[in-house]
């Protein structure tokens, strides 16, 4: 896949963390510019969640301490924090909201035997563990800019028996899709350095200018702000009284805030969940 640098000034930076992010991570970058997921965190309390730090290892243990119905509304295990990014956030989306997501079966580990998954992603990766209101377990996996989410079947990773991890697929259903997703998340454990200088793809190009574009009309600015962001004061000056560039603004934004308004829900995370129907 053919990928570029872009130029970028002081306000375009900020937006750099993006290019490594997988679906599900753009879905929540959208996701929480959304009023609707705004004024449902307002209601999130501290008590909401415990959160530990395992014995075994330096994870975090993040378990819900009451009903997530309204998160579950929104497709999330829990409410995450909108101020958060994509990175950051602790964003677990419900298999129904995010039917592709990784998924690994947990199994008795046999007498001399070791779990690739757990030997080769704990050295490197920030692990999260999250149980949710019903038991279920799940996993972020942060590291080399990229965010994994794993659900958990089978054994619990917290019982008192040492389990090994495979990786399984629940159904056939968009069987392509599912190993595209599985194998950009073990780049996450590939041996590939850090890339530091972002590198998009006309995708992820056009994804930032979005979200760009949705802050920027946030903030009180006009579309021929929006354009001066993207491409600089002469190309806009040159440019903006002709129809190509005015259209091209016009359908970026319309495009953007259709998927921050649940479009996310089928174009980046492969549901047909409605926007207000419960993913319990």
């Amino acid at each position: 896949m053919k990928t570029f640098g872009l130029e970028t000034d002081a306000f375009t930076a900020q937006y750099d963390y993006l290019w490594r992010l997988s679906d599900d991570r753009w879905a929540w970058e959208y996701a929480r510019r959304s009023r609707k997921v705004q004024r449902y965190a307002e209601n999130r309390t501290p008590i909401d969640l415990s959160e530990l730090k395992a014995n075994c290892a330096d994870i975090r243990l993040l378990k819900s301490r009451v009903p997530q119905n309204m998160a579950e509304r929104l497709g999330f295990v829990f409410m995450p924090d909108p101020a958060l990014n994509g990175i950051d956030a602790d964003v677990v989306w419900t298999r129904q909201a995010f039917p592709d997501q990784v998924e690994v079966n947990c199994c008795p580990l046999g007498v001399n035997e070791t779990c690739d998954i757990w030997e080769r992603s704990v050295p490197i990766c920030k692990i999260t563990h999250v149980t949710d209101v019903a038991g279920r377990e799940y996993l972020l996996l942060r590291g080399k800019g990229c965010v994994v989410q794993v659900r958990c079947s089978g054994l619990s990773l917290l019982g008192m028996e040492p389990v090994r991890m495979k990786l399984t697929m629940s159904d056939i259903a968009d069987f392509e899709r599912k190993v595209k997703i599985q194998k950009a998340a073990l780049a996450i454990l590939g041996d590939g350095p850090d890339t530091e200088t972002p590198r998009w793809t006309k995708r992820t190009q056009i994804l930032r200018n979005g979200l760009i574009a949705l802050d920027c009309l946030d903030l009180g600015m006009s579309r021929r702000d929006v354009a001066l962001m993207l491409y600089g004061e002469a190309r806009v000056d040159e440019e903006w009284n002709g129809p190509s560039m005015k259209h091209a603004i016009r359908y970026l934004v319309l495009k953007a805030e259709a998927l921050r308004d649940g479009g996310y829900f089928v174009e980046l995370l492969g549901s047909q969940l409605a926007f207000d129907r419960t993913a319990a």
